[in-house]
């Protein structure tokens, strides 16, 4: 469908989802020049605050991408002071204060909406995509509401993205699996609350599973409760695949929990490959549309860096008027929070592939070092990122 362009809402840059991605697209737009806040509109399907499965962790890197667009960390949260993860009997943690930020995804989300809109920035909720079509000079995107034409698409739309599906982009294989459940909990009883630690448990890479259990204590209307859930990152295709939600039983049962107690969420998450393709002329995929860490299934931050990396390529696709998109892909790779996804791949591979109890212990001590490394990596390039 081509609708006459007199009839269609012109829009230089239109954003398809309005998560961290999104919205950080266009702040970082606006960060650049506040005259692009009115050439900016924000689709979202939902209407905020609207809930959104996912554990909440926000690192440093997430909260200093913040820090630079002059916004400080004013959502709900939970600081936790101790990353604590485990391998059987063998254990490393990483301290700092905060060492990460874990908030309610609907707080957060709706949070940066705000300032999004505080900026001038145009967010249509409750509107969702239904077609798109993209043409040599401009995209078609038609709700139920309106047809825009943009000179330009980001899809920010999510691991399970219209757009991408809608445009048959190709889709590599590589989708982690999570599960998840809140318990309420006793704040004074409860040593994670006390310490503010979170917890990482690799242990049950052994039985098949390619990721992690954890425990991350979090607030829900000023009330605590234990984010609980179970990552498989699927790295290695051709390992077969565990039941997760069996794994996640045990291990809630050996913490005196009973799974069939509360409501169990899931979801699939696309992870990075950095083979695939980022972008086509005029459309970007930007968050877990383009791929989240397959070591930790860490979206946040990362999502708050694709925005950065997408909002400079569209800056500077239109001082150029090349909307190719070419360099995105080399940006995303040279971001300096972006470029660690290429790490944590590496580190996946070795972490989880099937191999015996001694190389395994041996492994999990080396990618210990390498965490720690990465740590103390970001802390030194701070003030340089910062400026």
């Amino acid at each position: 469908m081509d609708l006459k362009k007199d009839q269609a809402k012109q829009v230089d840059i239109l954003i398809v989802g309005s998560g961290p991605a999104g919205i950080s697209t266009a702040l970082h737009l606006v960060k650049i020049n506040p005259e692009w806040a009115e050439k900016i509109v924000v689709l979202e399907k939902e209407t905020h605050p609207r809930e959104k499965l996912c554990g909440g962790g926000i690192t440093s890197l997430g909260a200093d991408l913040l820090a630079s667009l002059g916004l400080p960390f004013d959502p709900p949260h939970v600081s936790i002071r101790e990353i604590r993860m485990i391998y059987h009997n063998r254990s490393f943690s990483l301290r700092d204060d905060p060492a990460f930020r874990i908030v309610r995804r609907d707080e957060f989300d709706h949070w940066l909406v705000l300032q999004a809109e505080k900026k001038g920035v145009t967010v249509r909720q409750n509107e969702a995509v239904k077609k798109i079509y993209a043409h040599s000079d401009y995209v078609e995107i038609m709700t139920e509401q309106t047809t825009f034409h943009a000179k330009t698409v980001v899809a920010a739309d999510g691991s399970r993205s219209f757009v991408r599906q809608s445009l048959q982009w190709e889709t590599h294989k590589k989708r982690a699996r999570l599960l998840e459940i809140l318990t309420p909990e006793n704040a004074d009883e409860q040593p994670e609350f006390r310490d503010r630690t979170a917890l990482f448990d690799f242990s049950h890479i052994d039985s098949g599973i390619q990721g992690y259990y954890w425990d991350f204590p979090s607030m829900i209307k000023d009330k605590p409760f234990m984010n609980r859930g179970i990552f498989d990152s699927r790295t290695w295709q051709n390992q077969k695949p565990v039941s997760l939600k069996k794994t996640f039983r045990k291990v809630l049962n050996s913490r005196g929990r009973n799974l069939d107690d509360f409501e169990l969420k899931g979801y699939p998450i696309q992870c990075f490959n950095r083979h695939a393709s980022f972008s086509r002329p005029r459309i970007l995929l930007a968050g877990d549309a383009a791929g989240v860490d397959p070591l930790l299934g860490e979206g946040i931050s990362f999502a708050i860096a694709y925005g950065e990396a997408a909002a400079a390529e569209i800056n500077e696709a239109f001082k150029k008027d090349d909307f190719s998109f070419f360099t995105y892909k080399k940006r995303i790779l040279k971001h300096p929070v972006l470029k660690q996804l290429k790490i944590r791949t590496t580190m996946s591979r070795m972490l989880y592939r099937k191999k015996g109890p001694v190389v395994s212990a041996l492994v999990w001590s080396l990618i210990a070092l390498l965490f720690k490394m990465t740590v103390w990596y970001r802390r030194l390039k701070q003030k340089e990122f910062l400026q």
